[in-house]
């Protein structure tokens, strides 16, 4: 390494030692700084752990002796110390655990608690802060919180100190008192009479919708409060034909402070006033009065005939006035009023105590009051005309309003129920419905929808809920917007000439069913009853409807009258193509659908069709071979083919190659035995056009035709099945007549060489008669059974074939007469005995198959007894429907692994040249011909009997 490169090197070396050693000083300066400022914050430190404790030992003593809640805490919210009431407060569960209150606070004081916590910070204390919190169990409650600022010796606040009560309990009871009150005064604002309470000055302390409305006051109920009712009066007398008089009575009856009760005041426009006067005394001590005015001029204004039946109650129409009467839990009447104490006939000392349900009310609608009651006292309001037995067992009608009783704790103690006795009124009926009609309450709880207007254009002077949410309007909205005849277009015309009748005066009511437009554009069918209120002349005071929803009925109508005409259109019909086009018809025509198809559902050539198909428009109907009439997307019809439930579309084009289409559909499945036979599509040019109803009655209308159309299925089936085997039975024919050609051939054919053969041998036997030893001739006479054996089943072969190629000649036969022959030709055995044991039928038969099924029988039999005696019996038993037969022997017996082998061809069960064992099989199908059955019973060494039946 060169000298230069060393000496650069060790400049370089210098410079490094250089900083090292001034950045050691400066690390050294700033440890210094950082000692000095760690040993000034241990003193701060020391400093506030020493205030803190000092404030600990002050407030100690305080946490204990507080009754409510009372809690330390951070300027942050943060808890440093508390008491045992702050923690069941808050509802915790860990007195050690961290606890910050700003969790606390409901929600909506969040910002009520940061401008207390501002003003605290300002003023250092803040006062009854009325706050919400949400405990940790969730329980929602209210506080009120006095607080103050802890502040160090220098003053800077260092902690916050509050006291806290918990007034849930008396928040919930003022509460309660409040919506007692409340609904108290909405029973007597909502009266039909007009209420006016005044002060012992005459000051107005309360007053109702009913007074304004009387006296045409535009100021509210609550306007009112706190007028002198003079000044009142004084701008309300000229609507009084006497004003002066008017006031002067008023006045008066002031004065006198004298209950008044039925005062009759007459108005300038033609009103009657019915006035009741009652003042108030506490202690003895006047403290204000109770005006009562209800408006009677209908009452006033009848015919002679109803007046001269209202005078005769008007001494206690006078009187009438509203009973009130306070009960307990238990019903029993801890208050009431000498009004209601007139009505019952009993005395008011009487009728405290008394339990008013079990007393007042009936029997037999005792447990509907006192269901009632139960509501009430579980909060619920109460409006409804009742009965009840006055103290003579009379019964009366009355109205009553009852609301829950509730103590200053808001505890249910009873109810008060305010009582309008209706008992004349209710005498009269037209009376009773004119009452009635005014009563709100019970038109809003009517079961149809009622409207009152003068004329129709005008709008409604007043509809009930019920007609309401049936045209689905608000009633606001039909009361003050709505002036519009929501009749269906279409049922305008005969409307209006009704409606023109009433106007007219042709008559004085008329009932029509018709459709109405409801809010969201759907129909509404309704029953519609309008009467017309006259006047003396004659002319329409107002006009009342009734509309009664026939909605429900008339889809039911058209169900059962489109089932109806489906069931009369496909009646009598076999042919499927036709079936199909009745059915798209009506349900083309009664669900006002477009279009209407019908597929077939074939599940054996797993494919769907259509055979039929109607458009409405072009009044046409067409099979499927017209291809271009209807094109419809088939992923629908396949769906509802796999799935067997129906498919509502509320828009088509997103299913349609068609995308003209913009249309609903419904696809309905036609089920029969749980298989999908066919699919029903019907089509509306509307989107959302079909509801759940028309859904129901495609389906009604889908089970109806599901078996007759499943039969004209079956009887295509069928029909096919005949032509097939009409085809079959053909060739059947032609191959049996082959074979029995060809049987008579090759009996011939064989026959004549076996023949040729026997005699060749006899000639062999004859010719060498002399010269053949015993076993030659032996031989020879095997070769002559086994040829006489052949021939004899060649023969017993071609009269099996036979049998059925045979043409049966059918007569009647004497089976008896049938025995005796066969007992002469064939060789019986002497010691073989034959016998009938009761007397055969005459039957209808062809004789020579039933002397061939009798003679093997026989043969066979006889073939077969090994006993010294033999012994043969036929017997015959009569059934309802066939004869049964029996043959029976006492021979060799067969074994029971046998008894079906026997009856199979060539089956025999020894080897004698005399055996076939064609037989029996012979038997068999000679029975099979007959419809018979034949079997057999048997046991080894003991015998066999052959049982067979034959039809009569």
């Amino acid at each position: 390494m060169s000298d230069q490169k060393i000496k650069i090197l060790e400049r370089a070396l210098n410079r490094e030692k250089k900083a090292r050693k001034e950045a050691e000083k400066i690390l050294e300066d700033k440890a210094n700084e950082l000692y000095v400022i760690t040993n000034k914050l241990k003193e701060t430190n020391n400093t506030l752990e020493s205030l803190i404790a000092k404030k600990d030992l002050k407030l100690k003593g305080v946490f204990k002796n507080i009754v409510d809640a009372y809690c330390v805490m951070d300027m942050y919210g943060n808890v440093l110390e508390m008491n045992n009431a702050t923690f069941k407060l808050l509802a915790c569960e860990d007195k050690n655990e961290d606890i910050n209150l700003s969790q606390f606070v409901y929600p909506e004081d969040t910002l009520l608690v940061l401008n207390a916590y501002k003003k605290l910070k300002s003023n250092g204390n803040f006062k009854d802060l009325k706050v919400r919190i949400i405990s940790k169990d969730k329980a929602l409650k209210y506080l009120h919180i006095n607080a103050s600022l802890i502040v160090n010796d220098s003053g800077k606040p260092i902690a916050i100190q509050g006291v806290a009560r918990d007034v849930t309990t008396e928040y919930n009871t003022q509460k309660n008192l409040i919506e007692s009150e409340n609904r108290l005064k909405a029973l007597i604002v909502n009266l039909d009479s007009g209420i006016l309470l005044e002060d012992e000055d005459c000051n107005i302390v309360f007053t109702n919708n009913k007074f304004c409305e009387l006296f045409s006051i535009e100021d509210s109920p609550e306007q009112l409060k706190g007028q002198h009712c003079s000044i009142r009066m004084q701008v309300s007398k000229d609507l009084f034909e006497e004003p002066d008089t008017f006031m002067s009575r008023m006045q008066s009856i002031v004065l006198i402070r004298q209950k008044v009760i039925g005062e009759e005041i007459k108005m300038c426009d033609g009103k009657i006033l019915e006035r009741d006067y009652v003042p108030i005394f506490q202690n003895d001590i006047y403290k204000g009065h109770l005006w009562t005015y209800k408006d009677v001029t209908l009452k006033r204004n009848y015919s002679k005939n109803i007046e001269a039946e209202r005078h005769k109650y008007s001494s206690i129409i006078a009187n009438m006035n509203l009973g009130l009467v306070e009960s307990n839990v238990t019903n029993e009447i801890v208050m009431v009023n000498q009004s209601f104490a007139q009505i019952s006939g009993y005395s008011e000392q009487e009728l405290l105590g008394m339990n008013a349900i079990e007393v007042l009310i009936p029997k037999e609608d005792q447990e509907n009051i006192e269901k009632l009651a139960h509501d009430t006292r579980a909060g619920k309001f109460n409006s409804r005309e009742i009965q009840i037995k006055d103290k003579k067992g009379k019964h009366k009608s009355i109205i009553t309003s009852s609301a829950p009783n509730y103590d200053e704790n808001g505890v249910v103690i009873g109810s008060i129920v305010v009582i309008l006795d209706i008992t004349e009124q209710a005498k009269t009926k037209q009376l009773l419905l004119e009452q009635k009609k005014q009563l709100d309450l019970i038109i809003q709880n009517s079961p149809v929808g009622i409207a009152l207007y003068k004329k129709l254009d005008e709008g409604a002077l007043m509809v009930n809920e019920y007609l309401s949410n049936m045209l689905g309007f608000t009633k606001e909205e039909i009361l003050n917007s709505y002036k519009k005849d929501p009749t269906h277009p279409d049922d305008l015309e005969k409307s209006n000439i009704k409606r023109a009748d009433l106007e007219k005066g042709k008559i004085d009511n008329y009932s029509i069913e018709k459709r109405y437009l409801k809010k969201d554009g759907s129909v509404l069918w309704a029953r519609t009853n309008v009467n017309a209120i006259r006047d003396n002349l004659n002319n329409i005071k107002y006009q009342v409807a009734i509309v009664e929803d026939i909605t429900a009925q008339r889809e039911k109508t058209l169900l059962l009258e489109t089932l109806n005409n489906v069931a009369k259109s496909i009646l009598g019909k076999v042919d499927i193509n036709e079936i199909a086009l009745a059915i798209t018809k009506n349900i083309t025509k009664y669900l006002g659908s477009t279009d209407c198809a019908i597929y077939l559902v074939n599940e054996n050539e797993n494919g769907i069709s259509k055979i039929a198909a109607f458009e409405s428009e072009l009044k046409e109907s067409f099979l499927t071979n017209n291809k271009d009439k209807l094109v419809y997307d088939k992923a629908l019809i396949s769906q509802v083919a796999a799935s067997g439930k129906p498919i509502i579309v509320e828009n088509n084009a997103e299913h349609t190659i068609n995308t003209t289409f913009e249309n609903s559909r419904l696809i309905v499945p036609i089920i029969n035995d749980g298989n999908v036979i066919g699919i029903i599509d019907s089509v509306h040019t509307d989107q959302n056009y079909f509801t759940n109803d028309h859904l129901s009655t495609l389906q009604n209308v889908a089970r109806l035709v599901s078996l007759q159309l499943k039969n004209a299925i079956n009887r295509l089936a069928r029909d096919k099945a005949e032509a097939n085997n009409i085809k079959l039975l053909k060739k059947l024919e032609l191959s049996n007549n082959e074979l029995q050609e060809y049987a008579h051939v090759v009996s011939h054919d064989l026959k004549s060489p076996l023949r040729s053969i026997s005699a060749l041998v006899s000639w062999i036997k004859e010719d060498n008669k002399k010269n053949l030893d015993d076993n030659s001739l032996t031989n020879i006479h095997l070769i002559e059974s086994t040829l006489e054996k052949m021939e004899l089943l060649i023969s017993d072969v071609l009269n099996y074939s036979s049998i059925d190629s045979d043409a049966a000649v059918s007569e009647q036969i004497d089976l008896n007469q049938l025995i005796l022959e066969l007992q002469e030709i064939l060789y019986i055995p002497e010691h073989i005995d034959i016998k009938t044991l009761n007397q055969l039928p005459i039957i209808t038969g062809d004789k020579t198959r039933l002397r061939q099924l009798f003679q093997n029988l026989l043969s066979n039999a006889i073939k077969f007894i090994d006993k010294e005696e033999g012994l043969i019996k036929i017997d015959v038993l009569e059934k309802t429907s066939h004869y049964q037969f029996s043959v029976s022997d006492n021979g060799v017996g067969i074994e029971k692994k046998y008894h079906d082998k026997i009856f199979e061809m060539f089956h025999s069960l020894n080897n004698s040249k005399e055996s076939t064992g064609i037989g029996l099989t012979i038997v068999k199908k000679i029975v099979d011909l007959y419809q018979g059955d034949v079997w057999l019973e048997s046991s080894p060494g003991k015998g066999t009997t052959f049982h067979f039946t034959l039809k009569k």
